[in-house]
């Protein structure tokens, strides 16, 4: 992706347009990285009204979610389509340059992600319908805001941790992409279904990733995790999460083994990574549990 404003580059790159005497933007950041895949970020506040252009070195699909602004995209061939606050787009580029027009004195805050032939594939396999259109429209959760400020900080302090939180990120809205085109099944079957994957959850010795269970339960990923969500209230993860650290809360008080043999047990790697989740979920320290709980 390369956008430009007449002649001059604002991604990849570091802007520095001015318009009648002043900055186009009173102020603008990006994220880093100038690959076609991936999640990129931008916040920014414009000054004057200006028309960007944009262009891709090949068509693929993507979803632009728009936290704050407003804006409207001018394609070549396709219909001229508009970004508003709380909508998130999923749509396929075209390789020609279009125009992105932008209003005065708004504020910007947008993600776009550039969707993979892994993530097109799966889309194409368990939700096909969202392809139907050229243009699919969703509203954004509140959570997408607070999901934004996250994705700033960590590019700019834990890159460690970045990819894990973008692959997040995409996974969810494309759950919820997909969610636009899954039909309702008969409570019986979306039943067994749930009932089916909580058993194999129950009998595992480690976490089952959401392909795994999905196969197991006779379903695809995004009408499990719609089940998990709807009927349960939690998601696939933090389920197996809590069961585990229940698991573990149990052999604390019941069994004398130490913390390193019940975090195995429990499907963790590490002590560490156990006592850490253990302190997220009860606000204390397994062996703190261990021993207020024996003293009483």
């Amino acid at each position: 992706m390369r956008i430009s404003y007449q002649n001059e580059p604002l991604f990849p790159g570091k802007p520095a347009p001015v318009i009648i005497g002043r900055p186009l933007y009173s102020h603008y950041e990006q994220s880093e990285g100038t690959s076609m895949q991936g999640v990129h970020w931008f916040d920014f506040q414009t000054n004057a009204a200006h028309t960007l252009n944009v262009s891709y070195a090949a068509s693929f699909y993507k979803m632009v979610l728009c936290i704050a602004g407003e804006s409207r995209s001018v394609p070549k061939h396709s219909q001229e389509y508009g970004f508003r606050t709380g909508q998130a787009l999923f749509y396929r580029t075209e390789r020609e340059p279009y125009q992105a027009v932008l209003p005065a004195n708004t504020a910007f805050k947008v993600i776009h992600m550039h969707l993979s032939d892994t993530h097109v594939a799966m889309l194409q396999r368990d939700a096909p319908a969202v392809f139907e259109r050229a243009l699919q429209v969703m509203s954004l959760s509140a959570e997408v805001t607070r999901a934004f400020l996250q994705l700033k900080n960590i590019s700019r302090e834990n890159q460690g941790l970045l990819n894990l939180f973008q692959e997040k990120l995409m996974s969810e809205q494309l759950f919820n992409l997909a969610s636009l085109s899954l039909s309702r099944l008969p409570h019986a079957r979306g039943e067994a279904i749930l009932e089916e994957a909580v058993w194999h959850i129950h009998q595992a010795e480690r976490y089952l990733t959401i392909a795994e269970l999905s196969k197991l339960a006779g379903t695809n990923s995004f009408r499990l995790k719609q089940l998990f969500r709807e009927q349960l209230r939690t998601s696939v993860f933090q389920y197996q999460c809590d069961l585990r650290l229940e698991r573990g809360a149990k052999l604390l008080l019941d069994t004398s083994l130490d913390v390193s043999a019940i975090a195995l047990q429990c499907g963790y790697e590490s002590a560490a990574a156990f006592s850490n989740a253990f302190l997220r979920k009860y606000k204390v320290r397994p062996m703190i549990f261990k021993n207020s709980r024996s003293r009483k």
